[in-house]
């Protein structure tokens, strides 16, 4: 699932990842999402710099582009995109405040176990 989410554009256009402000980040599998870095939309350039940031993850951010999400389904790759742009969004929100207090790696450790497990019954 590849959109220009409002928030997600906006971090991506100061080419900036989610860091572990929230412990949700961890639904898009890793400690932080990732911004890729920029290239011209529809080159083998991007594509490759998109593959990077998605190591080990589920979502990224494209600099000065937008958003980028897979899963099973394209509805839960759909649904992870909307999480990506709840998240920038708070984030954003967090920002204006001052610097958000980031959650430790053991911390995120944690949670990235459990997430394995999140929506199942």
């Amino acid at each position: 699932m590849h959109c220009h989410s409002k928030h997600a554009l906006i971090l991506s256009c100061f080419r900036k990842k989610i860091p572990s402000f929230h412990y949700m980040v961890a639904v898009a599998g890793g400690e932080d999402i990732k911004c890729a870095k920029y290239a011209t939309y529809g080159t083998s350039e991007l594509s490759r710099n998109i593959i990077k940031a998605l190591a080990g993850r589920n979502a990224c951010l494209i600099e000065n582009h937008g958003q980028v999400s897979f899963s099973n389904s394209l509805s839960e790759a759909f649904e992870l995109a909307q999480e990506v742009e709840y998240l920038s969004e708070q984030y954003l929100g967090c920002l204006r405040t001052g610097k958000p207090k980031i959650l430790s790696k053991l911390q995120m450790t944690k949670v990235l176990l459990k997430v394995k497990n999140y929506k199942q019954d």
